[in-house]
């Protein structure tokens, strides 16, 4: 008789982790035997996204077949399409169908990613926003794409739902109309909401979306001081001390930072202190992107992206490991409008010792590879003889 050889279920359970993406292959274990099954399904199920009301319909009956499934869900998206468009010509959201997922969402208790794409949450029934509240109070990932409101008001009341919010990724989100701020009126529930869970550590503003409400909600939570990771996309040249008050109020919580600003940001927003990075002392990484030299040709004074020198040289962080800049060029003769004796005195700064500095470069045409690295070589030697210099041309 041949000896059987008998795997531990740890084991594998831990091969089958394995393959959490690989759907093929947890298809096949699930169906091995009935030890792999709960595993198997498990990642399966993790995460489930709805497109359509057919998807909504076949998950029903998969759930009223398989209760026990709704446990598996930690992820739920629900993406909607466009559908013609309006007669004014903009796009027309095909969304109704998110109706149908209503009785859904009270069954999902282990939720804690919510991804909504191409919703009009002012257009749902009152039932659909009701049972989303349940599943809100758990989420702590939140990611938001072209999902458009009644009114800014709307969206703050949205936002002010998530109590447990962790991760917000706010892009491309609209409203209609402008309304006065909820927090202007003490009694009202947006004002009233219990925040005091809400520990939110990474923040994704884009530049489609106006960054100043959720900027200003959350700096109406003073206790929410826990951001590791910030990226934005800024766009509101009038208004670039919501910036730092958002910086400020991370103080020394703060390890990410990426930012992008407009073409014409000039270094007097820095200087006052709208965008200081002197209370930011657990700074790792700092990352400059859109710096655009061809389409800042018409605001040339004397050196390009003032404000990126003086940031630099307001970093007081003693943990900065690497720091980042992504370039666009028409010619690597561009480069020279940037004020490099500034920048290579900042980063050969003695605190900065072993610092990793990148460059992304986007070239206009191919064959400038060579010409690009030279010139930013030559313009850092102080900085090489601290650190390393990587130089990338795409």
């Amino acid at each position: 008789m041949v000896p059987q050889s008998i795997l531990p279920p740890e084991l594998c359970d831990e091969t089958i982790d394995y393959l959490w993406d690989d759907v093929e292959s947890l298809r096949a274990c699930s169906l091995v035997c009935q030890a792999w099954l709960p595993c198997s399904r498990f990642h399966l199920f993790r995460n489930v996204r709805l497109r359509h009301a057919d998807d909504v319909l076949r998950f029903r009956a998969l759930l009223a077949s398989s209760p026990s499934i709704a446990y598996c869900v930690r992820k739920l998206s629900l993406s909607a399409d466009y559908a013609g468009a309006t007669p004014e010509g903009a796009a027309q959201e095909d969304d109704a169908w998110v109706n149908d997922a209503t009785m859904l969402l009270p069954l999902l208790h282990q939720v804690t990613t919510l991804g909504l794409a191409r919703v009009r949450w002012h257009a749902l029934s009152a039932e659909t926003r009701a049972a989303f509240a349940s599943v809100c109070k758990r989420v702590r990932q939140l990611f938001l794409f072209e999902v458009s409101f009644e009114a800014s008001r709307d969206v703050v009341a949205f936002l002010s739902g998530f109590p447990a919010l962790e991760e917000l990724y706010f892009q491309a989100v609209s409203w209609k109309h402008d309304s006065p701020s909820p927090f202007e009126e003490p009694n009202s529930p947006e004002a009233l909401a219990d925040m005091g869970k809400m520990h939110l550590s990474y923040l994704f503003l884009d530049p489609k979306s106006s960054p100043t409400l959720v900027t200003e909600w959350l700096l109406k939570h003073p206790g929410e001081q826990h951001l590791r990771t910030i990226q934005l996309c800024w766009r509101e040249l009038e208004n670039t001390q919501a910036v730092g008050d958002l910086l400020q109020a991370s103080g020394s919580s703060l390890e990410s930072l990426q930012v992008e600003f407009p073409v014409g940001l000039t270094e007097d927003a820095v200087l006052q202190n709208h965008l200081s990075l002197a209370h930011n002392t657990g700074l790792r990484t700092l990352q400059f992107g859109g710096l655009d030299v061809r389409a800042s040709h018409g605001f040339l004074s004397q050196r390009l992206f003032p404000w990126v020198t003086a940031m630099l040289s307001q970093v007081r962080s003693r943990h900065l490991q690497e720091v980042s800049f992504a370039l666009e060029i028409a010619a690597a003769a561009d480069l020279r409008a940037l004020d490099w004796a500034r920048i290579d005195a900042d980063l050969s700064r003695a605190e900065f010792h072993g610092l990793h500095v990148l460059f992304y470069v986007s070239c206009e045409r191919a064959g400038m590879a060579k010409e690009v690295r030279a010139e930013i070589s030559s313009r850092l030697n102080g900085f090489q003889q601290r650190g390393t210099l990587c130089i990338s041309c795409i």
